[in-house]
């Protein structure tokens, strides 16, 4: 990601409460990005495994859309709940991480966004080379 983009979503306007209203300006505050660790575009392929609404077991194999150190942004068949854990088999490694559905995004055809977060960070997880900050809280 270049520079340019990383310093504008870092900057966010606010407009000056002593204006009167009608009045142009804005002053320009900081504000520190949340994410515990840097997050990155990568497609690895998952079995993640679960427990369906009437507790019937499902597996599928999922993919990445991006990843960091907490946990990952994947694409699902499966219908899954804010709050659900799940456990994910990185395929490559056959290595498993428990996780636990943190966000639900954008539903595609039949697929869905799911966010999922680890317990504890495991940036080994996604064998992904480490830059520096991957494994870092921000």
């Amino acid at each position: 990601m270049s520079k340019t983009f990383e310093t504008s979503r870092s900057v966010q306007i606010v407009r000056d409460p002593r204006l009167k209203p009608g009045e142009l300006g804005a002053k320009t505050i900081a504000v520190r990005d949340r994410r515990r660790s840097h997050r990155r575009a990568a497609d690895i392929t998952v079995f993640v495994y679960g427990h369906g609404p009437g507790m019937e077991p499902f597996h599928e194999e999922a993919h990445t859309l991006r990843v960091n150190a907490n946990g990952g942004l994947l694409r699902l068949g499966a219908h899954v709940h804010k709050g659900q854990r799940l456990w994910l088999t990185n395929q490559l490694t056959q290595t498993e991480q428990e996780c636990c559905v943190v966000f639900l995004g954008e539903r595609h055809t039949r697929m869905l966004e799911a966010g999922v977060a680890f317990a504890a960070p495991n940036p080994d997880f996604w064998q992904l080379p480490t830059p520096p900050e991957f494994g870092n809280a921000a």
